[in-house]
């Protein structure tokens, strides 16, 4: 007798005759550094927005404040406390040519103040509208 014709189905296939090898490629190597990669890197230009952390001058108007949070340990339960870690500082400029720094929170607190109220009565006009972005 003879055997049985196969079913057609997709998922059997023919049993392989003999061992076969899947086929390397020629010119790679195992380990080591890719062939045509960047040794040194990208040069890259500083960073174009770092501003400089000067005081503001009357070519730069505005103030500059700087006051560090003051925090306790945090399973203290509180948040804030009276253990401060640096003195804050400040420091306004104006067009007219009015400049003003402090050091110390009552000194900065009074500054901001001034600044409000200089700000408020300034006769100068600011150029501020009328160049660059927002003149448009």
């Amino acid at each position: 007798m003879s055997a049985p014709p196969r079913p057609r189905l997709k998922s059997i296939i023919g049993t392989p005759s003999g061992l076969s090898i899947a086929p390397q490629a020629v010119d790679t190597t195992a380990v080591g550094e890719p062939k045509g990669a960047a040794r040194k890197g990208v040069r890259t230009s500083p960073d174009p927005q770092t501003g400089d952390a000067a005081d503001p001058a009357p070519a730069r108007p505005g103030i500059r404040i700087y006051a560090p949070p003051v925090y306790r340990h945090h399973y203290d339960g509180a948040r804030w406390s009276k253990r401060y870690s640096d003195t804050p500082t400040a420091a306004y400029a104006c067009t007219c040519g009015r400049s003003r720094t402090a050091t110390g929170q009552d000194s900065v607190a009074a500054l901001v103040a001034e600044y409000d109220a200089h700000k408020a009565a300034c006769t100068t006009e600011s150029t501020a509208l009328t160049e660059g972005r927002t003149a448009a």
